[in-house]
C-alpha cells in the first residue's frame, strides 16, 4: 500500500505535490478545528460547573452550620433581654392563654397559674418552654367541670 502512495506521490508534478500537501494541511487543520472545538467548549462548560458546584458547596455549608446550631440559643438570648414574667405572658399569649397569676420570684424564676385551658395546648405550652430552656420545678393540673384543666406552676431559667 505505501508503494502506492509513494508512486503516486513520484508521478505528480512539482507544482502537483504543492497542491497536494496545502490541501493536506488544510483538511488536517479543519479535522483538528472540528475535534477540538466541542472538546474545548466541552472543558469550559465542565470548569462553570465545577465553579457553580462549588459555589452551592458553600451555600449548602452554611445552610448545614446554621441549622447544627441550636436554636435553643436564639431562644435563651432573646428571653434573657426579657423579664421571666413578660417573656411567659408573651408565650402565652401568642397561643392564646391567659395567665392569671405571674408572679416574679427573682431574675429567673417566675410562678404562673392558668385557671382554663384545653389540655393538649397547656401540654404543648409547657414542652416548648422546656426545649427553650425552661425547668418545671413545680407543677400541679386539676380538671375543670368542661373538659378543660386548670394549672399552677413555677418556672425558673435553666443554669439560674
Amino acid at each position: 500500500m505505501t508503494d502506492r502512495i509513494v508512486n503516486w506521490w513520484r508521478g505528480m508534478s512539482r507544482r502537483e505535490r504543492w497542491l497536494v500537501g496545502v490541501a493536506g494541511v488544510l483538511a488536517l487543520g479543519v479535522l483538528i478545528w472540528l475535534l477540538g472545538r466541542p472538546a474545548y467548549a466541552a472543558y469550559i462548560n465542565l470548569e462553570a460547573d465545577h465553579r457553580a458546584a462549588v459555589e452551592r458547596e458553600g451555600r449548602v455549608a452554611a445552610k448545614v452550620q446554621l441549622l447544627a446550631q441550636r436554636p435553643a440559643a436564639a431562644a435563651t438570648a432573646a428571653k434573657d433581654a426579657v423579664a421571666i414574667d413578660q417573656y411567659l405572658t408573651q408565650s402565652a399569649g401568642e397561643i392564646g392563654l391567659t395567665l392569671d397569676r405571674n408572679e416574679a420570684r427573682g431574675a429567673g424564676q417566675a410562678t404562673i397559674a392558668i385557671a382554663t385551658a384545653k389540655a393538649p395546648i397547656l401540654a404543648d405550652w409547657l414542652a416548648s418552654l422546656e426545649a427553650r430552656g425552661f425547668v418545671v420545678d413545680q407543677l400541679t393540673i386539676t380538671p375543670g367541670a368542661d373538659g378543660t384543666v386548670g394549672m399552677t406552676a413555677e418556672l425558673r431559667r435553666g443554669g439560674a
